[in-house]
């Protein structure tokens, strides 16, 4: 099954696993030792996830075989599901990067009076969790929205 996908579905699928790991990456951030500890943000697991299961969906529905206007209907959805995900990712990112911009300033450019009470290793590793957690965001979007301009369905 997997050599019949097309590449817009191994965009998806490769997206979708970005995704996945942006929100590992958020979460173990929020739940560990150091700055962001328990600082969550409103709603981008929810987000996340919805854009996961929109690139999963994207990717199942280009290997419905169908026929006709139903065929037609099924394309124009999953286009839809792929431009919608990268959305949801870019509106997680933003939430993030607004959440975190003043610790991060914070932590890494505080004045020399504070600067070693506040560049802890704990505070330090929740920082760098943020940035990679932002990252692959980033990438997840670029990533999804390549995969908007590449059908999900082969050609047969």
């Amino acid at each position: 099954m997997l050599k019949k996908l097309s590449a817009g579905a191994w965009i998806s699928l490769i997206a979708a696993v970005l995704t996945l790991v942006s929100v590992i990456l958020y979460t173990v951030n929020i739940n560990s030792e150091g700055y962001f500890k328990n600082a969550s943000v409103t709603n981008l697991t929810v987000y996340a996830i919805l854009a996961l299961i929109l690139f999963l969906a994207a990717a199942a529905l280009g290997q419905v075989k169908l026929s006709g206007g139903a065929a037609t209907a099924v394309e124009l959805l999953s286009g839809a599901m792929q431009i919608v995900a990268p959305v949801l990712l870019a509106l997680c990112l933003i939430s993030l990067i607004a959440a975190r911009a003043e610790g991060l300033g914070f932590i890494y450019f505080s004045n020399a009076d504070v600067i070693l009470e506040v560049q802890t290793p704990a505070n330090l590793a929740s920082a760098t969790g943020s940035i990679a957690s932002m990252i692959a965001l980033g990438v997840a979007i670029v990533i999804g929205l390549a995969g908007a301009f590449c059908p999900v369905r082969r050609k047969d």
